[in-house]
């Protein structure tokens, strides 16, 4: 299943666009989600329409998707892969460290 974001910009000399006046979201080659101004909300749509339909991430993005729902927005975290389990395991090292 092919998933992602479609970006429109205005073109722009730097590798990251300064103007999206666009985002959209794509399954399958389709639109099925439009007129998002900004690419928080078009990965946030996009994440909402992966977990309504209960579709699978796209293989090269898996981690960063389970990333985004166990993490970030605390869905189900305890079912977390053991690759997102040792991230957060570094992060916690981390904090602690910095708190010293």
């Amino acid at each position: 299943m092919e998933l992602g974001l479609l970006i429109a910009y205005e073109e722009e000399q730097d590798a990251v666009p300064h103007q999206v006046f666009d985002v959209a979201v794509v399954v399958e080659e389709s639109i099925v989600i439009r007129h998002e101004k900004s690419v928080a909300c078009g990965v946030a749509m996009l994440m909402g329409v992966i977990y309504a339909v209960n579709l699978e991430y796209p293989s090269a993005m898996k981690y960063t998707f389970e990333f985004l729902q166990k993490v970030v927005v605390k869905i189900k975290p305890e079912q977390a892969s053991a690759r997102i389990h040792g991230l957060l395991e570094v992060q916690h090292v981390n904090s602690s460290m910095l708190s010293r």
